[in-house]
């Protein structure tokens, strides 16, 4: 099966609602909702009338307010409450001597993130992802699982972010559209799913597989149509579900992401490759 994820739901109401014009016409098939986001409680509410489309929790602890004190969570948070580290610098803390400690504070926040997002999920089993893929870090994942565990928490899906790049040598016209950065970002996320398979295992999931960190921020409908029956074999092969990782909610302005104005990820809410993906989902 293949799912047509939107990410990031709940930033504003507009962004939100052009989300789900994927969905009145076109091929979404999911949204994953933001736990820190400032609407998300008004745009869960816009999902009603749609009880088909499927629900994940987008785990987010590098972007953004935390939802804990943030005195409880310092290795996470500045004292205003903002996240203050990266991707890569939250892996590299959870290297060093204070492992533990961030354990620990990883459990606290994601644990709110949870008791705020899970209410709107009504009674759907719980499916997690995370924003920038922070979740494939070995040791929030190594988090999630004892979550799971001792919480006794209904998780049917965990997003397992790992992209083959054999459908792309396929397909040497599309090579001009991927970013070097992406292309680290993709090896980075297999070595980790290397590391994740045995937390993986350990809570149930099936394997899965994404399409969409390779051109992250460039899905454009002819590249996903092109790389797209290409992706699906692979998956099959593999036996895995393949899920198409997309960021159409477009229309968000100077200020209104979660980062601060002029941070270094405002300029991805502002993207006009957001247009792009909603325009694919749309024509798909």
């Amino acid at each position: 099966m293949t799912l047509f994820n939107a990410d990031d739901f709940g930033i504003t109401l507009p962004q939100s609602e052009h989300i789900l014009d994927c969905r009145r016409a076109g091929r979404l098939t999911g949204v994953s909702l933001m736990p820190n986001a400032p609407a998300l409680e008004k745009a869960a509410a816009l999902l009603e009338p749609y009880p088909d489309v499927r629900r994940a929790v987008h785990l987010n602890v590098t972007e953004g307010l935390c939802l804990s004190p943030p005195g409880e969570i310092p290795l996470l948070a500045d004292g205003d409450g903002r996240f203050r580290l990266s991707f890569f610098r939250l892996f590299l803390l959870s290297l060093g001597p204070k492992r533990r400690e961030l354990g620990e504070q990883l459990r606290r926040e994601l644990g709110e993130q949870l008791r705020r997002t899970r209410p709107l999920l009504g009674d759907r089993p719980l499916r997690l992802d995370g924003h920038q893929h922070v979740h494939m870090i070995p040791l929030v994942m190594a988090v999630i699982r004892d979550m799971v565990r001792q919480d006794a928490l209904p998780v049917e899906y965990i997003r397992y972010a790992r992209e083959p790049l054999g459908p792309y040598l396929r397909h040497p016209g599309l090579w001009g559209r991927i970013r070097p950065v992406n292309l680290v970002k993709n090896l980075v996320l297999n070595v980790f799913a290397l590391w994740d398979r045995r937390y993986m295992k350990a809570m149930g999931q099936k394997r899965n597989m994404v399409m969409g960190l390779v051109l992250s921020g460039r899905m454009e409908y002819e590249s996903v149509r092109r790389l797209l029956p290409d992706m699906e074999r692979a998956a099959a092969r593999r036996g895995a579900e393949l899920e198409l990782v997309m960021h159409p909610g477009w229309g968000i302005g100077p200020g209104e992401g979660l980062d601060v104005p002029g941070g270094p990820f405002e300029a991805f809410y502002l993207s006009p490759g957001r247009r792009g993906e909603y325009d694919c989902l749309r024509t798909l």
